[in-house]
């Protein structure tokens, strides 16, 4: 019996008067709303009985996301009362694929991705910007196969993944440094296939993101070389959702947002902790250059801006020169953004151009 009924259940014993049968059933009555009462008010303490979590699928496309990571570890996911399942992905196009296919509700991907499915179908919408970083992309080459400096890149084999950001990266590389594409021999391989085929010397070099190149220069030791461009391309890493989970569970977003904005906040007040919980993410030892460019090296702000509008922009335009469409109409990104989840947690991190 609950302690706010032990008086009534005293109070009620030995009823003899006249009139006392009524006056019980009226208590009897009195005491069962009580305990309803009681129940209610324990299932919406704080301290009551943990409520069911929600469900709630998300493919990620790399592990340097540190905002989902410290969520989940820190339970902000949880504490908007959602359990997030995730499915690793090791590129941003993997992880858009396996949420069409219907593994996931949200995913995380780069531009470029993006780009290309927002031409194709228009069954997702675009949240936010979770992180952005102008120096994501770089590339390790093999110092025994002759490259020690940028313009060494001619006539080399440079592995990448086709239609990816670190492929506008290489172009664009190539480009600052007076090469053109058809002065290197670009190989294209899926992802999860590069640091072995760099490793094995069947490349001479990759361009890639954070986790393959730390991967190619713990591998290749004293015969890697770093060639990174800061500056000379803002990455941007994207939270996509589907059409049906903004349509029947909106507040979903609403709160997986507000979860990854209470860690962003964590990130920026806590940056011990936060290495703590980047080093223990990545299940191996992690070098302090690493974890120093994961810290330091992104921007940890949710945002729907006009810069990363103009990004995809651009990314749509290189798109099309690659698959030879010469000049074809730009995509309306605005009307795959969905701004109101982001609008009703973090208000000043929209702001989008009309």
């Amino acid at each position: 019996m609950p302690d706010c009924l032990e008086g009534k259940k005293k109070g009620a014993a030995g009823v003899d008067w006249p009139g006392g049968k009524l006056l019980l059933a009226l208590l009897v009555v009195l005491s069962v709303l009580l305990v309803v009462g009681c129940k209610q008010r324990q299932e919406e303490s704080p301290t009551g009985a943990p409520m069911a979590l929600e469900p709630v699928a998300l493919c990620r496309s790399s592990t340097a996301l540190l905002p989902v990571v410290v969520a989940e570890k820190q339970g902000f996911f949880a504490g908007q009362g959602l359990a997030v399942s995730v499915r690793e992905a090791i590129m941003g196009k993997e992880a858009l694929e396996r949420m069409f296919r219907g593994e996931c509700d949200l995913a995380t991907a780069a531009e470029p991705p993006v780009v290309e499915y927002v031409r194709k179908r228009d069954d997702f919408r675009l949240l936010g910007a979770l992180q952005n970083s102008d120096n994501l992309n770089r590339i390790v080459a093999r110092a025994d196969h002759g490259v020690t400096k940028p313009e060494d890149l001619r006539g080399k084999r440079i592995g990448t993944a086709k239609g990816t950001a670190p492929h506008y990266f290489l172009e664009l590389f190539l480009e600052k440094h007076g090469l053109a594409s058809r002065d290197v021999a670009m190989v294209f391989m899926k992802s999860d296939e590069l640091l072995g085929a760099l490793t094995s010397g069947k490349i001479d070099a990759v361009s890639m993101t954070n986790k393959v190149v730390s991967q190619a220069q713990e591998a290749l030791q004293g015969n890697a070389v770093l060639l990174e461009e800061p500056g000379l391309y803002r990455n941007y890493y994207l939270l996509v959702a589907t059409t049906k989970l903004l349509e029947k569970r909106p507040e979903v977003a609403v709160r997986f947002l507000r979860a990854l904005a209470k860690a962003e906040e964590f990130i920026r007040d806590r940056p011990e902790e936060t290495l703590a919980i980047a080093q223990a993410s990545h299940g191996r030892k992690v070098s302090s250059l690493e974890i120093k460019q994961l810290l330091e090296g992104y921007q940890y702000r949710l945002t729907l801006d006009h810069a990363m509008l103009m990004g995809l922009e651009e990314t749509a335009r290189w798109m099309d020169v690659l698959a030879g469409n010469g000049r074809s109409p730009v995509p309306n990104f605005l009307a795959m953004i969905s701004p109101e989840p982001l609008r009703t947690v973090q208000p000043d991190g929209v702001r989008l151009e009309k």
